[in-house]
């Protein structure tokens, strides 16, 4: 069986972590509404719930892909007060076709008030790193 899993931070083609995605057919660009996107001082992005718009892609991915990712966002489905991410199905609007498509999204735990971000207004993470990094 297959999933669709929205992606958009370092999962996202020409990022490190996109290896995982490496066996997977990338569906499309998207973007998830009902969310705001946010960079953890650890370097890293994750959204949150908020009224903002995340922009990602979108890829097929089949079982042990999720699972091997479930693993990467340290999200344990037995334990979800333990993780760090939650994995959520949000519907995603596929780009440029608009239609919404129901995908998989992790989500920071937002039991984790600890944690310390900057927000990203533009919901884009790699044209923050472009503006952030200046590269």
């Amino acid at each position: 069986m297959f999933h669709l899993l929205f992606v958009y931070g370092t999962l996202m083609s020409g990022f490190s972590a996109n290896i995982f995605l490496s066996d997977t057919s990338f569906v499309g660009y998207g973007i998830l509404y009902g969310g705001k996107l946010v960079h953890l001082k650890e370097g890293y992005p994750a959204v949150v719930e908020g009224n903002g718009r995340v922009f990602g892609e979108v890829y097929q991915v089949d079982y042990s892909t999720l699972k091997a990712i479930d693993f990467f966002e340290e999200f344990f489905e037995d334990f979800p007060s333990h993780s760090l991410y939650l994995r959520v199905k949000k519907p995603v609007k596929l780009l440029p076709y608009n239609d919404f498509v129901d995908a998989w999204v992790y989500f920071l735990n937002s039991s984790l008030v600890s944690i310390d971000y900057m927000e990203i207004l533009s919901g884009n993470w790699r044209e923050f790193l472009k503006k952030f990094l200046m590269i």
